[in-house]
């Protein structure tokens, strides 16, 4: 292909990736673009395209690597024919061949940025720079001082890295997908029964009446849903979390229902007695206190009932790697 056909087509693959980047995600047709993981990867190819532009200006592209990275980078003949999923593989490949083609700016370029991620992330579950080697390289570092580099090893690192990423990556959004999934349905279940329980804690019981179980419910729900609102303010740093958060959060509001119901249970039952004030009211503030520290609450049970899963203390806690599969 001719050098300046080649530009053309490149530059219009950039110019196509911005304006789909610029357009209202409230237009008609474009509610795709609302995905953030879709965002982030046109983001992604963009400054691939501009770097292979680049690369290319510089006469730094050997014509293996050329042809290679111009037909994925032009594989589709629209950008908005890929999805997430579908543009974030293809990422992987361009990736992996931009290091292999680099030039001493892009390669140092991107040990800076692995350094900067490794000191954000480092010990999570997916892999950083540290997470596979102990040292770093001052090839960025003498680049920068105006020094050749030899860019051999930091193109290996980077490149297992790469590699060790996708593929763990792939795995744990693979498993927590299929396990949010599952859990979604498990949400109109516990529904049904945290209904039940209170329409039959109203009939056997004497004292206990549906309305005031709908009330600690109801209070239950309300206080796990501040809980999972914090957790997605807070502590949920990365786009698979966020992801598998939408597919959990269904359940969650049934179990604040079940840990409100619990604890109501429990005083109905006189086993603990709350002094003071209205007797619906000091329920209703327990069944909130019980859905917001649900995961507290369900892991005493277990530790009271024995069916915790008992710690491996083999090994001290301090030289347990942590599980690469989440």
């Amino acid at each position: 292909m001719a050098g300046d056909v080649l530009d053309e087509r490149l530059e219009a693959r950039a110019r196509e990736i911005l304006e789909l980047l610029s357009e209202p995600t409230a237009r008609r047709g474009r509610g795709f673009l609302r995905d953030p993981e879709l965002r982030k990867n046109l983001d992604r190819m963009q400054t691939a395209v501009r770097d292979v532009q680049r690369l290319r200006r510089d006469q730094a592209l050997e014509q293996e690597h050329e042809d290679a990275l111009v037909d994925l980078l032009l594989s589709e003949e629209k950008a908005d024919a890929y999805n997430a999923d579908s543009l974030g593989l293809l990422l992987e490949s361009i990736d992996q061949l931009l290091v292999e083609a680099g030039d001493a700016k892009l390669v140092c370029a991107l040990l800076e940025v692995e350094y900067a991620r490794d000191a954000a992330e480092r010990g999570g579950d997916i892999p950083t720079w540290s997470t596979l080697f102990s040292d770093r390289l001052e090839t960025s570092q003498a680049f920068a001082g105006g020094q050749d580099v030899d860019l051999t090893s930091a193109k290996r690192r980077l490149s297992m890295l790469l590699r060790a990423r996708h593929s763990v990556y792939a795995l744990k959004r693979a498993r927590s997908t299929t396990k949010a999934r599952r859990l979604f349905w498990l949400a109109p279940a516990l529904g049904a029964l945290v209904v039940a329980l209170i329409l039959l804690a109203g009939w056997v019981g004497d004292d206990a009446s549906w309305r005031e179980g709908l009330l600690v419910a109801v209070a239950g729900a309300v206080g796990a849903t501040l809980a999972a609102v914090f957790k997605l303010r807070d502590a949920l740093p990365r786009l698979g979390d966020l992801r598998t958060f939408w597919y959990t959060f269904p359940l969650q509001i049934p179990l604040g229902a079940v840990a409100g119901l619990f604890l109501w249970l429990v005083l109905e039952s006189g086993l603990v007695e709350v002094a003071g004030g209205e007797e619906w009211a000091a329920a209703a503030v327990l069944a909130f206190a019980a859905g917001f520290s649900e995961p507290f609450l369900l892991k005493t049970l277990e530790r009271i009932a024995g069916t915790a899963p008992q710690e491996d203390t083999s090994t001290p806690k301090a030289a347990r790697a942590p599980d690469p599969q989440g």
